[in-house]
Parts: structure tokens; C-alpha cells; sequence
């Protein structure tokens, strides 16, 4: 889819936080920032790695502006760093969820405000998982010469839970994986507040797009669904389970132009299937096509049946299959849940997602062999062959 400090008075707390040498002393940290950590992430492998995806919220108790300069990320067993962030790549990752313009320091954490750090923490192939991280946040004055702070915070726990294996949700060849796993697509960061609470339920989602022969995602007018490659394909159960909800009633939107009517909580996938799985997992099917379903609420289904049509419906600029595992069925009241898909073939990559605003296609270089992948989500702009 295409968001309690001791009250000492205010400089005094400001001023032992930022004021002379680091203590070498085992003295509790008084660094005025509070850090929230998430419940235990969960590695999930691709082709880069293992990747550690979650969020940390930073909200300051300090009655100045202040700047984050800097985060590591820690064995919390070995005390080895496997991740270091500059301030100017924190600047990337930092979001200012209700600002309204953007600020010319993005690392700049307000007074009495917060910000959220988004983290991928990729480990290389054959590196160990930490069973827990800490982490290590440098902040300062944006008053130049001030002195930088450093605090750690306890310990977060990394899961240990396996990611839910899933099948194919498409048969064939060019499927591009666009806004996939990443740090920085538009579902990584997709918050929705629903009854009072802040989620990402597409933290893991993925748009597949589907590319023909030539590498082309439509041919001729691209204001027509039929001229896209995939429009009208079938899609498939990924697993066994029932089907909890199932609606296509809502028209498909025309490419390249905004969607015909309300965009609302039950209307942002569009026409949809939500599968419950035995382990209580939900598999998010979202923009199927109208009046394309084969399934209905309460309809067990057995893992490559065909459940409806690939579609351009709710939130969506052009016909794909949008695909999310989570704690519960709607599309954004929920928690994203680590998945993997038992087995696909890599093609290659786009270089961007530019390749769908062009008829000219994607050349796949000449001699690139088809990589097998066991067990992995696809990265971002990644190309892939699910097989027949």
C-alpha cells in the first residue's frame, strides 16, 4: 500500500546530563532521555542477511533542544558492536511522526518531544544471532563545543521464535518485490494509531508486481487494469487455514489516478482475504480484483488453492498484490509478524521502482543464472520466480 525522572527542576536535570567529562563510574546514567524499546524482534533472512527489524522511541524529559549523534547496537553476550550509526546516517532513519514539515536537522529531538529511530540490523551470512542487544545513544547540545553524552539502555531480548513458512501467493515468473524488506519502504513505517494504539501491521508486507516477458509491467496505456501483467491473475492460499474475512465488492480504481471513493480503515486493502493459519497467524491478502473471489468467511482452504484475482482496488495506484503476516485480521489494527517463503528463484533487481512508470521494461542481465532461495523474504526491488 502505496506512520520518572526525579524531579530536581528542569536545569538541574539538564545540567548533570550534559555538563563535564563522562563519569568512568558505575554512576546510573542521567541523560534526560527516555527509551522505549519493543517487545523481542525477530531475525528474518534474505538474500543480505538476517535482519533484525524494530524501532526504538526516543522522548526527551530535557527543557532544551537536543541532538542524536549517534547509535550502536550491542551484544548484549559479548559486548561486541555489530552496528554503528552516525548521526548523518540517523538522519535517514529518524521519523517525527505528527510534524508537519520536515526539519533541516532531522536528528534534532525537541524539547519535550520524541522521535522514532527506525533500525534494520543486518547480520551477514554465517553470523551468530545475539540472544540480546543493547544500546548505546550518544547525544548532545546543538549549541556548538558542547559536550556529548553517552547512556545504554538494559538489555532487549531477540526472539527465538522461527518466522511462519509460507508458499507461493503467485505462480510464475517476474514478480517484483516492491516496497519489500528494507529500512526505509513505505510499509516499514506505515504507524497506524487505531484505538489508541500505534502499530505497523505491513512491517514485513510486500507489493508484488508482476512483469512480462519483456520485463514490462503494462504495454500500451497504462490508465488500463488489462494492460497490466498481472491484473487478473490468479492468487494462492500460501497455507492451510480458514478463511476469517473475505469481501470484493469495492470497484477497481483506474492506474495513475486516485481511488473512486473513501479511503477508510475496512477500505484500504480493497478487496481482500484474511487467512488464519493454525499457528494464529494472518495472512493479509489486499487490492483483489472485484467480484474475483472464490472463497468466503468460514471456507477452510488447502495451500495453493486459488482464492481470488490479483486487482487494483482500495489504497492502490495500479494493479498488485499486496501480502502481510500478523496478529489480527484488520489491515492496520494489528502487529506485523516475521514470515519467510519456503522456497523461490531470484532473477535479479530493478534499480527502482521507476521500471513501473515506463513501458521500457527491465533487462535482466544476460548469463545471470536463477538463484535458489530456501526459507527467506525477498529484499526490496528484488526480482523472483515462484515457479508453475
Amino acid at each position: 500500500m502505496y506512520r520518572l525522572m526525579m524531579r530536581l527542576g528542569a536545569g538541574m536535570a539538564l545540567g548533570i546530563a550534559l555538563q563535564g567529562p563522562a563519569s568512568a563510574s558505575p554512576e546510573p546514567s542521567m541523560v534526560p532521555i527516555d527509551v522505549i524499546q519493543p517487545s523481542s524482534p525477530a531475525p528474518v533472512r534474505s538474500e543480505s542477511g538476517s535482519h533484525l527489524l524494530y524501532k526504538l522511541r526516543l522522548t526527551s524529559f530535557a527543557s532544551r533542544d537536543l541532538l542524536l549523534d549517534g547509535i550502536e547496537a550491542i551484544d548484549a553476550g559479548s559486548g561486541k558492536v555489530i552496528a554503528r550509526f552516525s548521526a548523518d546516517a540517523l538522519a535517514s532513519m529518524v521519523g517525527s511522526p505528527g510534524l508537519r514539515s520536515a526539519s533541516d536537522t532531522p536528528c534534532l529531538l525537541r524539547a519535550g518531544g520524541f522521535v522514532i529511530v527506525y533500525l534494520d540490523i543486518v547480520l551477514e551470512p554465517g553470523m551468530p544471532v545475539p540472544s540480546a542487544l543493547r544500546h548505546r545513544i550518544s547525544v548532545a547540545s546543538p549549541v556548538p563545543g558542547s559536550p556529548t553524552r553517552v547512556f545504554t539502555t538494559p538489555a532487549l531480548a531477540v526472539s527465538t521464535n522461527t518466522p511462519v513458512v509460507l508458499g507461493a501467493p503467485v505462480r510464475g515468473s517476474g514478480w517484483l518485490a516492491a516496497n519489500a524488506l528494507s529500512n526505509s519502504s513505505d510499509h516499514r513505517r506505515a504507524i497506524a494509531v487505531v484505538d489508541g494504539m500505534a502499530r505497523i501491521a505491513q512491517r514485513y508486507a510486500i507489493d508484488f508486481v508482476k512483469l512480462d516477458a519483456q520485463g514490462r509491467a503494462f504495454t500500451g496505456a497504462a490508465q488500463q487494469n488489462g494492460n497490466w501483467a498481472g491484473f487478473g491473475t490468479g492468487i494462492l492460499a500460501v497455507a492451510d487455514g480458514i478463511v476469517e474475512t473475505a469481501s470484493d465488492d469495492l470497484p477497481d480504481n483506474q492506474p495513475g489516478s486516485p481511488p473512486a471513493y473513501r479511503v477508510t480503515p475496512s477500505t484500504i486493502g480493497g478487496n481482500h482475504v484474511v487467512l488464519l493459519l493454525p499457528s494464529g497467524h494472518r495472512v493479509f491478502y489486499g487490492h483483489l480484483r472485484a467480484g474475483s473471489l472464490r472463497v468466503k468467511p468460514g471456507d477452510t482452504v488447502r495451500r495453493g488453492q486459488v482464492i481470488g484475482e490479483l486487482g487494483n482496488s482500495g489504497q492502490s495506484d495500479a494493479p498488485h498484490l499486496h501480502i502481510h503476516v500478523s496478529d489480527a485480521p484488520s489491515p492496520l489494527a494489528a502487529d506485523g509478524q516475521p514470515y519467510v517463503f519456503e522456497r523461490f528463484g531470484l532473477q535479479g533487481h530493478v534499480p527502482s521502482l521507476a521500471v513501473l512508470e515506463t513501458g521500457e521494461g527491465w533487462a535482466r542481465p544476460r548469463g545471470e543464472k536463477v538463484a535458489l532461495r530456501l526459507a527467506e523474504l525477498p529484499d526490496d526491488l528484488a526480482v523472483i520466480d515462484f515457479g508453475h
